[in-house]
């Protein structure tokens, strides 16, 4: 009786994960992977260095965190950690109103393919500005490192061929 109670208990936590729709395995992309990718999505390169900064304290470059709850009991997904009140669609009933202004489901900002997750990113930006992201101030409003290493022949990360890397540069 006890052996199967505990079978029970370690598969319950399983498939939580797997109805929730929230992946096991994160995937943290290089910076410069991320560089040449938001690069290939018309991302000015002018503008790349603070969407790293972002992107890395906001998230640490892993495109699957969904945040704790905030006060409100909304939550913030993906690379850019994008709020479920007001830029996506919650994947589950809120007591609170989504806006979902990205017209995108929340669960979309958690792909690899990050570009639901740029587009949103990019109208928040195009709307409220840098400061849209709390961590703009205090780690990204300042001198950021230089990308340009990113876009040099012989520079790719494991996760980017060289050839990709020649197409994107300038």
């Amino acid at each position: 009786m006890v052996r199967s109670s505990w079978s029970k208990v370690r598969v319950l936590p399983l498939l939580w994960f797997l109805f929730h729709g929230i992946p096991l395995l994160a995937i943290r992309l290089q910076p410069c992977e991320l560089a040449g990718q938001l690069y290939i999505l018309d991302v000015p390169k002018s503008e790349l260095p603070l969407w790293l900064c972002i992107a890395e304290f906001e998230s640490r470059f892993n495109t699957h965190v969904v945040g704790q709850a905030n006060a409100d009991g909304s939550r913030d997904y993906g690379l850019f950690q994008i709020s479920d009140r007001y830029w996506c669609a919650p994947p589950n009933r809120t007591e609170y109103y989504a806006f979902n202004d990205c017209n995108v489901n929340c669960t979309r900002l958690l792909s690899d393919d990050i570009t639901m997750a740029v587009q949103c990113a990019r109208l928040i930006q195009k709307q409220q500005g840098w400061t849209a992201w709390s961590v703009y101030p205090e780690f990204c409003n300042g001198t950021l490192d230089a990308i340009d290493v990113c876009f040099q022949p012989g520079n790719a990360t494991d996760s980017v061929a060289s050839d990709e890397l020649a197409e994107v540069k300038d």
